[in-house]
């Protein structure tokens, strides 16, 4: 009934009967970028955090990357910082925007993964968290005993990098380079004991 012709790759096609397709180069066409508005920065806004919660400092950033590409094509809005600063002001008071929060889910994910305090405060200083925020938060998921909980997540990390099974030396340095304490690092690669007798 029909054939199925060649196409010139020699595989067997359908209907096409050997046209060539248009190159597609993957690339998505060229945004154009619209008009800076209160709206569409405060829609940018409510996307970004509904993506993931951020600190006000990443929010301002991503809303001032808007606004300078939105300047590029149409220039500048005089109203631009005035816009950005009453819809932080308005997240902040509804709670969307939460710094104290953003801190302490940090905190508790680092704990987690193994980061020690020190690691986990220099990230939140670069995220733009302020230096009380930060222990607010550290000092709410660790407790008082923040040199066992720095204790802990060594454990987690050597035991998540294998350390036990490598040179001391090499183990400790892999240690330090995270930010633990040389005792804190010796004790991490010691054998657990157990208490129950």
């Amino acid at each position: 009934m029909f054939e199925q012709r060649r196409r010139p790759g020699g595989e067997a096609g359908r209907g096409d009967f050997g046209a060539k397709k248009k190159k597609v180069s993957g690339r998505r066409p060229e945004k154009v970028e619209k008009p800076l508005t209160a709206a569409a920065l405060e829609r940018s806004a409510l996307w970004h955090l509904g993506r993931r919660a951020l600190t006000e400092h990443e929010l301002r950033a991503a809303l001032l990357k808007k606004a300078k590409r939105a300047a590029a094509v149409h220039g500048e809005h005089p109203q631009t910082t005035e816009w950005i600063d009453a819809l932080v002001e308005r997240l902040r008071a509804s709670l969307l925007l939460n710094d104290n929060r953003v801190a302490t889910a940090r905190v508790e994910s680092g704990r987690a993964r193994g980061l020690s305090g020190r690691r986990i405060a220099m990230k939140l200083r670069e995220k733009g968290i302020d230096a009380e925020t930060a222990k607010d938060a550290m000092t709410s998921v660790d407790g008082d005993n923040g040199g066992d909980a720095d204790l802990e997540a060594a454990r987690v990390y050597a035991r998540k990098k294998k350390l036990a099974d490598k040179d001391p030396q090499k183990a400790l340095a892999s240690l330090a380079r995270q930010g633990f304490s040389f005792s804190t690092a010796k004790k991490a690669l010691q054998p657990v004991e157990d208490d129950a007798d």
